[in-house]
């Protein structure tokens, strides 16, 4: 039997290895652009019994540095791997390390345990090596179920063949990147569409209308997504594998972009909003939730056609994909300063609006708060009312009667939608509301926040100074 699955690999490797040397010579430059300390290529056993799984993986092309190495937090039996000759000459005792050495080829062992069993829908996460610092460039994935459970295995790398034997079910995967996880059901799916990109599983054949859609789809990615067309039943989150419940052009669409520009830019399911917001300007279509969309055309409609190219160039050659980083882009490319992503990001479900802010610090009473923001709107300039109002001693409460600010000798209401404001009891009517709510951010208008609380505000070309008036 060991003759036949090796002449089964043999055969399965060589029949795909010009179509993985194109895939990998591409992903290994996309890593070496991303910053990697080094690349490696690793091949992974996994002998998967009742109750654990048993992995072997051999690491090459290891630099001749020192090197640490992170084990699964759930891994058991940690070994080097004795039938792999020099196989641990570089790891250290304590198993956390490489040492510095010209062997370039490591080979460990170690269990996965199965508390309950190989359980239908389920997803292995987390469950292999990784050398600190180091990129994987390709991975060969071999795996054998001693059980013979049947059903599919599922990591995102293209399944080159599998086999069922008298004893053994084996299943072997070769493709660029890593694996982050791997999932496996029951039912079979059968293979109804596969390129570079993507292999898709379904039960029924694909209209022409969804195969003419995936070959149009340019991904800049270079990892391989497995895509299955059925239900997520069990709410899989996975870099590589997707689930599309309707097989209509729009879910397909939005589903296989989001995970492409996940997969490409190191976003996880956390990042749902900045994915879309980024693949809507990167493809130049509106991709996601109403939000994603609202906010991709609202910086759209707002910058000129030059600014919308720097600002596109810019995000693709971007490595840190995050709001702070896109508000600083967005900065640099209008030179007016926003915080429109990380409020937005901060917002929720509600819609924080374009705008921008001025630029210098603020010192209230001579010390500088971090927390201060001033934007302009409408012609007017706001403060960020609780971190302003708090350091000067007040105490604000929002109940349903409307706004409540007092310190020890002066008390104010502030009613809802109501032009006036209550000072120590006493009524007094206003032309406009002192205060605004932008996004789930309480502000005061400038004018209003002087008078009411007896203010000095002093503008230098670096600080702006707020201070209490002598006469309070």
């Amino acid at each position: 039997m060991k003759f036949v699955l090796s002449f089964l690999c043999l055969l399965l490797v060589v029949t795909n290895s010009v179509l993985l040397l194109f895939q990998y010579d591409a992903y290994s430059s996309g890593l070496e652009e991303d910053g990697q300390a080094f690349l490696y290529e690793q091949e992974v056993e996994m002998k998967v019994k009742k109750d654990k799984i048993v992995i072997k993986q051999h690491f090459t092309n290891i630099p001749n540095e020192q090197v640490t190495v992170l084990w699964p937090i759930i891994s058991e039996n940690r070994s080097c791997d004795l039938d792999a000759n020099d196989s641990c000459n570089r790891l250290t005792e304590d198993m956390t390390t490489l040492n510095a050495g010209e062997s370039a080829k490591q080979s460990i062992s170690y269990e996965i345990p199965l508390v309950d069993g190989l359980t239908d829908g389920q997803l292995i996460e987390n469950f292999l090596v990784k050398l600190d610092e180091g990129g994987v460039s390709l991975t060969s994935l071999h795996i054998t179920d001693e059980v013979k459970r049947g059903g599919m295995w599922v990591s995102g790398l293209p399944v080159i063949g599998k086999t069922s034997l008298e004893l053994i079910d084996y299943t072997l995967s070769v493709g660029a990147g890593d694996v982050q996880e791997l999932y496996w059901q029951q039912e079979v799916l059968p293979v109804q569409y596969e390129d570079d990109h993507f292999t898709i599983y379904a039960s029924n054949t694909l209209s022409d209308e969804v195969t003419n859609l995936l070959g149009e789809l340019d991904f800049t990615n270079n990892e391989h997504l497995a895509v299955l067309f059925e239900d997520n039943r069990n709410s899989i989150d996975a870099s590589r594998i997707a689930f599309i419940q309707q097989e209509d052009i729009a879910s397909i669409q939005q589903e296989l972009i989001i995970k492409n520009i996940q997969a490409q830019f190191g976003l996880t399911q956390d990042d749902q909003q900045i994915a879309e917001v980024l693949a809507s300007f990167l493809l130049k279509i509106p991709v996601g939730s109403t939000k994603s969309i609202w906010m991709y055309e609202t910086v759209t409609n707002y910058l000129t056609a030059d600014q919308r190219l720097e600002f596109q160039t810019t995000l693709l050659n971007n490595k840190q994909t995050t709001a702070a980083k896109f508000d600083e882009i967005l900065t640099n490319t209008i030179d007016l300063k926003t915080s429109f992503f990380v409020l937005n990001e901060q917002a929720g479900a509600e819609n924080f609006p374009l705008l921008f802010e001025d630029y210098r610090p603020v010192y209230i009473n001579e010390l500088r708060h971090e927390e201060m923001k001033i934007l302009f709107k409408d012609s007017k300039v706001l403060y960020a009312a609780e971190p302003l109002l708090t350091t000067l001693g007040y105490t604000l409460n929002d109940t349903d009667k409307g706004l409540y600010v007092q310190n020890e000798t002066r008390a104010f209401r502030f009613p809802i939608q109501e032009p006036f404001y209550v000072l120590n009891k006493k009524r007094f009517d206003a032309q406009s509301v002192p205060f605004e709510v932008i996004g789930s951010q309480l502000y005061i208008e400038e004018a209003w926040m002087i008078r009411l609380f007896l203010l000095n505000i002093e503008k230098q070309d670096k600080r702006i100074n707020i201070a209490q008036s002598a006469l309070f």
